[in-house]
Protein backbone atom coordinates (compact mmCIF):
# COMPACT_ATOMS: atom_id res chain seq x y z
CA UNK A 1 0.00 0.00 0.00
CA UNK A 2 1.34 3.43 -0.88
CA UNK A 3 0.51 6.65 0.91
CA UNK A 4 -1.17 9.24 -1.28
CA UNK A 5 -1.16 12.96 -0.71
CA UNK A 6 -4.63 14.46 -0.22
CA UNK A 7 -4.53 16.09 -3.66
CA UNK A 8 -3.95 12.72 -5.36
CA UNK A 9 -6.94 10.96 -3.84
CA UNK A 10 -10.04 10.42 -5.95
CA UNK A 11 -12.39 12.05 -3.42
CA UNK A 12 -13.15 15.58 -4.73
CA UNK A 13 -13.26 16.99 -1.20
CA UNK A 14 -9.75 15.72 -0.45
CA UNK A 15 -8.45 17.41 -3.59
CA UNK A 16 -9.42 20.75 -2.05
CA UNK A 17 -7.51 20.20 1.21
CA UNK A 18 -4.13 21.66 0.20
CA UNK A 19 -5.52 24.87 -1.36
CA UNK A 20 -7.66 25.37 1.76
CA UNK A 21 -4.66 24.90 4.07
CA UNK A 22 -2.63 27.39 2.03
CA UNK A 23 -5.45 29.96 2.24
CA UNK A 24 -5.69 29.42 6.00
CA UNK A 25 -1.94 29.93 6.40
CA UNK A 26 -2.06 33.16 4.40
CA UNK A 27 -4.98 34.43 6.46
CA UNK A 28 -3.19 33.56 9.72
CA UNK A 29 -0.18 35.62 8.59
CA UNK A 30 -2.41 38.56 7.64
CA UNK A 31 -4.23 38.43 10.99
CA UNK A 32 -0.95 38.17 12.93
CA UNK A 33 0.39 41.28 11.15
CA UNK A 34 -2.80 43.23 11.85
CA UNK A 35 -2.88 42.32 15.53
CA UNK A 36 0.86 42.43 16.22
CA UNK A 37 0.99 38.79 17.27
CA UNK A 38 3.21 35.98 16.04
CA UNK A 39 2.64 32.80 14.10
CA UNK A 40 3.95 29.49 15.48
CA UNK A 41 5.63 27.45 12.76
CA UNK A 42 7.87 24.40 12.57
CA UNK A 43 11.07 25.16 10.62
CA UNK A 44 13.64 22.38 10.20
CA UNK A 45 12.17 20.55 13.18
CA UNK A 46 12.33 23.62 15.42
CA UNK A 47 9.23 25.39 16.73
CA UNK A 48 9.54 29.13 16.12
CA UNK A 49 7.29 32.12 16.64
CA UNK A 50 7.58 34.43 13.64
CA UNK A 51 6.46 38.01 13.92
CA UNK A 52 6.99 41.40 12.35
CA UNK A 53 9.60 41.42 9.61
CA UNK A 54 9.89 37.63 9.62
CA UNK A 55 6.28 37.31 8.48
CA UNK A 56 7.20 39.24 5.34
CA UNK A 57 10.28 37.10 4.61
CA UNK A 58 9.40 34.94 1.57
CA UNK A 59 11.91 32.22 2.44
CA UNK A 60 9.53 30.93 5.12
CA UNK A 61 6.48 30.54 2.87
CA UNK A 62 6.28 28.00 0.06
CA UNK A 63 2.79 29.15 -0.99
CA UNK A 64 3.93 32.59 -2.17
CA UNK A 65 4.50 33.19 -5.83
CA UNK A 66 7.91 34.55 -6.82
Amino acid sequence: MTAESPSQRPDPDMQKVMPALLRAAQRARELARQTGTGVAVMIDGELRILSGEELDDDRYWSDRKA
